[in-house]
């Protein structure tokens, strides 16, 4: 079993309220602090801090789109905890489409 630090960044389209609107069903089993651009999730043996960069506007001819970037720190995670974790995170923040 390998341990290690590991950061994963991600652009997505969504505001700062967005997130903290999606952010109280991602964490079941964690004791999570929550800061205006930083969250703090632990668990006894290991813990994550995810960052929001500042937010940013993606524009494509006359449609403007919000966009964050969000910096997932791991500390203490396996490699399949890791997966595990940004396949719930992806999982919780995807949109729908048609």
């Amino acid at each position: 079993m390998t341990v290690s630090a590991e950061t994963v960044r991600k652009d997505m389209g969504l505001t700062h309220a967005e997130f903290h609107r999606i952010l109280p069903g991602l964490f079941d089993d964690a004791a999570v602090e929550v800061h205006d651009t930083t969250v703090i999730a632990r668990w006894p043996d290991r813990w994550l801090r995810i960052r929001l960069a500042a937010e940013q506007c993606r524009r494509i001819a006359m449609l403007s789109l919000p966009s964050t970037e969000v910096s997932i720190e791991f500390h203490g995670f396996t490699a399949d905890q890791r997966a595990a974790f940004l396949g719930h995170f992806d999982r919780r923040f995807q949109r729908g489409g048609g």
